[in-house]
């Protein structure tokens, strides 16, 4: 599972409105237009949706179809084929930034000039989008008990994609955005956006990893090692957000989620050592791993509950269930160590010596902007590639 974004909402727009002239281009503006007021409506009617029945494929699809218009328009700028009356402004509302310390309810929609900005923020919501469509594939695999490598290859590539999607946007789209003043959204700043790749990549990883053991192709070192480096990247992903220094807070929810994240796979990690552990006939190691990982488990609870103004982390309801198949586990070796191995249990120090480091198993998909709808450039990008609205979709 990833976490659980809420998508923006973002106001209306005409093109023609910002433009000198619309040139041979006029009916292909209007229908970047029309095809931008697609997602500003498909966005709405998805806040009005129940949480079970919002559809993240239409949004996708409506994105993707949006796409080619808004890279025509934004080429076509950039050669001078279409000249600026105006400034081009876009608003869309933050929904990474914290809300109840800045505005007590629902932040407002943050005007921002430049067609970077625009690019910016329907690529993130699209990658928002990708990630929450894996989160509802995944959660439909697991309740229809799916030990099949298909549907979970298909929520590792959805996570995948969205991790590329947000360092696109961090490394191609961001660095072009000049703002026109030191006021914008957290969005756009970009140690988020390399953040969230980071925790989106590692969930494909934690992904892969239950394929894995659902078909038992894993040795348990192994499968601890992929779990420390979940663990890591989901700290590296902290401390980026950490390091912003920004007018508007990251979501608390965000930085608590990534804090019990990192926590989580730790204790995942410590459960699969004292597994490996056991299969080697070290059964004090093999305790004293499952003693933290219950306390790592049992910690991550205790936080939630600690903290009653920041929403109850969705990794908080995972550690109830994975510290009930922790505990089982160290009464089971508890009681062998205890009638028949009678070996020493380590202290929590001299375990994490004996911690291994951190590994991957992923490497991030590389995102490229969909061909553009017209243009000059539209028929260069066709002639290299015959790719269109949807090619490559995970779906």
């Amino acid at each position: 599972m990833s976490y659980p974004y809420s998508l923006p909402t973002t106001g209306s727009l005409s093109f023609k409105d910002f433009l000198e002239d619309t040139g041979s281009y006029s009916a292909e503006v209007t229908d970047a237009t029309a095809q931008r007021g697609r997602v500003r409506i498909a966005l709405k009617e998805f806040k009005k949706e129940t949480p079970g029945s919002r559809d993240y494929r239409l949004i996708l699809n409506t994105i993707e179809d949006y796409l080619p218009y808004l890279v025509a328009v934004t080429n076509c700028l950039e050669s001078g084929e279409l000249k600026l009356a105006k400034n081009i402004e876009t608003s869309w509302r933050s929904t990474l930034s914290d809300h109840i310390i800045h505005t007590g309810s629902n932040a407002p929609r943050i005007v921002g000039a430049d067609i970077h900005y625009e690019l910016t923020f329907v690529l993130m919501t699209y990658a928002y989008a990708s990630s929450m469509y894996a989160n509802d594939r995944l959660r439909t695999v697991q309740e229809n008990s799916d030990t099949a490598s298909n549907p979970y290859n298909k929520v590792a590539d959805a996570l995948n994609t969205a991790a590329s999607i947000f360092h696109y946007i961090a490394n191609d789209v961001i660095p072009k955005w000049r703002p026109t003043s030191e006021s914008r959204p957290i969005e756009t700043i970009r140690e988020l956006p390399v953040a969230l790749s980071k925790m989106a990549l590692a969930d494909a990883q934690a992904v892969a990893i239950t394929k894995a053991l659902s078909t038992g192709n894993l040795s348990k070192s192994l499968v601890a090692k992929l779990y420390i480096g979940i663990a890591g990247q989901y700290e590296m992903a902290h401390g980026l957000i950490s390091s912003m220094t920004a007018t508007q807070e990251v979501s608390s929810d965000l930085k608590k989620y990534l804090l019990d994240g990192a926590q989580f796979y730790k204790a995942m990690a410590k459960k699969f050592l004292a597994l490996d552990a056991n299969d080697n006939q070290k059964l004090g190691d093999a305790v004293g791993f499952l003693r933290d990982s219950k306390a790592d488990l049992r910690a991550i609870q205790h936080s939630s509950i600690s903290k009653p103004h920041v929403r109850k982390s969705s990794v908080a309801a995972r550690a109830v269930k994975e510290e009930e198949a922790v505990t089982e586990l160290l009464q089971k070796f508890t009681m062998i160590n205890d009638t028949i191995a009678y070996q020493a249990v380590p202290s929590r120090q001299e375990l994490q010596r004996l911690i291994p480091t951190g590994r991957g198993v992923l490497e991030m998909k590389r995102y490229t902007l969909p061909a553009p709808a017209f243009g000059s450039s539209h028929e260069d990008a066709t002639n290299a590639s015959q790719s269109y609205a949807r090619s490559g979709a995970y779906y």
